[in-house]
């Protein structure tokens, strides 16, 4: 089964607004300092050494230091791009061959902090650790990460399969980088009964949930630069083969609307208000032959997941008894016939920003795909899914926009997207 990381099933309740604008200004002519270098490379490719053979991951490379050293510090690549979640992770053994030891923080009682964290396909266990973190020219100091513990194959706190290696994962980490700050927030703060997502625990290995501080919780790194802090940019080139290419290269830009490499169209663009406690906007699915129904889908654009994810059970799925068969990588996904099938989505957004636009999509057979491509379009899958999920396929020949939640971008306030 392919891992397919999205959006986590705690989902924050409340997160933090920015206070907006400069109530600090002072009379004179004092330059401004140059705007920092604001834009990474996106790589869509095989996967890390560790495991190659993926499709339609997106990858970026993070710079990653001990807290307020200039030495201790790597080049991680291979991290998986995720707007589908929020924070960094990063993979014990991947952190130890880089020589970059993390500490870890600990709660009122001295006692490790370490957090259970739900992905499709599976889960990460490990303790929540700081770092500085250099994404471009952005820095973020002493930022709560995950450290994915690959030392530890089983977790009695955090159910099967974990995913805590780089075989496992399909990454040397995950840079969650979607619409809000924290990756639980308050639901994870005061709750009665803690949730089972963060855990203080002993030294003998005993842990128990807790309730953890927004600042104590694993955070979205966008959220803490000086600047550029409002959200970012998603652009990725067109597929140069229909069925399938060997790589493509994209860019990750840091803001929206705060320099001159990320200013938002004036004209053509979908805003997409998402849902301030879960992330969402709307969707309502259709097809030749089925509609998903009067009552809108939640959705969002999600990089960390490697197809179109819907439910259409009118739509053939891939098997090995399929014609042409399927191989068996492509099981469970959709294998429409004749192919491609072309669907379409109505869009609306939630709240203020309740723009609204359909799109249309082929899906493809996986069969015909190019052996050995990564970045394929059309591919689709989720049978029994609940929700809707813009994967990676939607993002080629696209720029989306993430707005980050309680955040201004030009006159849009997050949490948003558009494109």
């Amino acid at each position: 089964m392919r891992i397919t990381p999205s959006i986590l099933t705690i989902l924050p309740t409340l997160t933090l607004a920015a206070c907006l604008g400069n109530h600090n200004s002072t009379i004179g002519s004092a330059v401004p300092p140059p705007p920092v270098v604001n834009s990474m490379a996106v790589t869509v490719d095989s996967g890390p050494a560790g495991n190659t053979g993926q499709f339609n991951h997106a990858y970026v490379t993070v710079k990653v230091c001990a807290p307020g050293s200039t030495t201790q510090c790597a080049n991680i690549d291979h991290v998986l791009l995720d707007t589908g979640s929020w924070g960094l992770r990063l993979v014990r053994s991947v952190l130890t061959a880089a020589a970059v030891t993390l500490t870890g923080e600990t709660d009122s009682q001295g006692q490790a902090i370490e957090e259970c964290v739900t992905f499709g396909g599976g889960q990460t266990w490990g303790p929540v650790a700081l770092a500085d973190v250099t994404l471009a020219g952005e820095v973020a100091a002493k930022v709560p990460v995950q450290v994915m513990d690959d030392s530890v194959p089983t977790s009695s706190f955090c159910a099967a399969p974990l995913l805590n290696s780089v075989a496992g994962f399909g990454a040397n980490g995950l840079l969650g980088v979607g619409v809000f700050a924290q990756d639980c927030g308050a639901a994870c703060v005061s709750a009665a009964t803690p949730l089972p997502v963060y855990f203080g625990c002993t030294s003998a290995g005993a842990c128990t949930a807790e309730n953890v501080a927004l600042a104590d919780q694993v955070t979205n790194p966008v959220a803490m630069f000086a600047a550029d802090d409002n959200g970012v940019m998603i652009k990725m080139p067109n597929l140069a083969n229909a069925n399938g290419d060997a790589s493509v290269a994209g860019e990750l830009i840091f803001g929206i609307g705060t320099q001159t490499d990320n200013a938002l169209p004036a004209t053509g663009l979908t805003v997409l208000g998402a849902d301030s406690s879960t992330g969402d906007f709307h969707a309502t699915y259709s097809s030749s032959s089925y509609n998903s129904g009067a009552t809108p889908l939640p959705a969002l654009f999600d990089t960390g997941t490697d197809d179109y994810s819907f439910n259409d059970p009118t739509t053939g799925v891939c098997s090995l008894t399929s014609n042409p068969p399927s191989s068996g990588m492509w099981l469970g996904d959709y294998c429409p016939a004749p192919a491609p099938e072309t669907v379409s989505v109505m869009n609306a957004g939630v709240g203020a920003n309740n723009g609204t636009s359909t799109v249309t999509f082929a899906v493809a057979d996986p069969n015909t795909f190019v052996a050995g491509a990564a970045a394929v379009g059309g591919l689709a899958g989720g049978g029994g899914a609940t929700n809707f999920i813009y994967g990676m396929p939607f993002f080629y020949g696209r720029t989306i926009y993430v707005g980050m939640n309680g955040k201004m971008a030009g006159t849009y306030t997050g949490p948003f997207y558009a494109y």
